[in-house]
């Protein structure tokens, strides 16, 4: 089914059902989370982990109301990653960043463009998380931050295009996650997001019934790109490109 098959009563449908259990789900969990980040403060945890393990959880409900509207196929379900890595998803709507909550990813920070730090309530939260605003960080403060971030055991979502795409075309792969990798000496997971612009397409403010694919992909380490030196980082980012494509291209 691509976007334009749906009929009007199931796009009706699907937009009261998700946004409004988006709402409502939203409405439920900020004061639960709240009472759950100050257990976990008073506790003694790390306070950005613990929030953001909590956004991870709000992100997994998310991911199951819409999996109650559009049929989803996610594989590689159980795939884990005890230690920090670098997530390099492809763009292809607003939703991607909920994708995470279909995989075991227990502690993820984003890196990102001002954009939903603007948001209110959820731009809060985001700093408080750690995430990274990416339109405000030169290329050595943003390293701090995300050698921080790993540091801390966190998996950093970066991706790699940096805005959606049109239609589900991959675009041009910028080479920061993959400079990171190659400086902190941290595993590359390839992700492929497949449909979700069918669902969302850009410049649409609904959602319309549609089918996507979701894939964590084996990780891609950086030690077997260290000989070629400077270039390392442009090499890197041509085999993960070339992965995802691959994983766009199978059926």
């Amino acid at each position: 089914m691509i976007a334009g098959d749906a009929s009007k009563p199931a796009c009706l449908r699907f937009n009261v059902v998700f946004f409004g259990g988006l709402f409502l789900w939203t409405l439920v969990y900020l004061p639960v989370s709240f009472c759950l980040w100050f257990f976990f403060a008073c506790a003694g945890r790390r306070r950005r982990a613990a929030i953001r393990k909590l956004v991870h959880f709000y992100g997994i409900v998310v991911c199951r109301i819409l999996g109650s509207q559009a049929p989803v196929r996610v594989k590689n379900l159980a795939r884990q990653f005890s230690g920090p890595c670098i997530v390099t998803p492809n763009h292809q709507s607003f939703f991607d960043p909920y994708c995470m909550g279909f995989f075991h990813l227990r502690d993820i920070a984003f890196a990102v463009r001002a954009w939903p730090f603007r948001i209110p309530l959820y731009g809060r939260v985001m700093r408080r998380a750690g995430y990274l605003d990416t339109s405000v960080l030169d290329a050595e403060g943003f390293a701090q931050k995300a050698g921080e971030l790993l540091d801390e055991g966190a998996a950093l979502i970066i991706f790699p295009e940096g805005t959606r795409s049109e239609r589900g075309r991959m675009g041009r792969f910028h080479s920061g996650a993959f400079r990171m990798a190659m400086r902190f000496g941290v595993p590359v997971v390839p992700m492929c997001i497949d449909g979700s612009w069918r669902i969302f397409p850009k410049g649409s403010r609904l959602g319309r019934p549609a089918s996507m694919r979701v894939s964590l992909l084996e990780p891609v380490w950086p030690g077997n790109f260290a000989r070629y030196g400077n270039e390392a980082p442009l090499r890197l980012r041509r085999h993960v490109k070339c992965v995802i494509e691959k994983e766009l291209a199978a059926q």
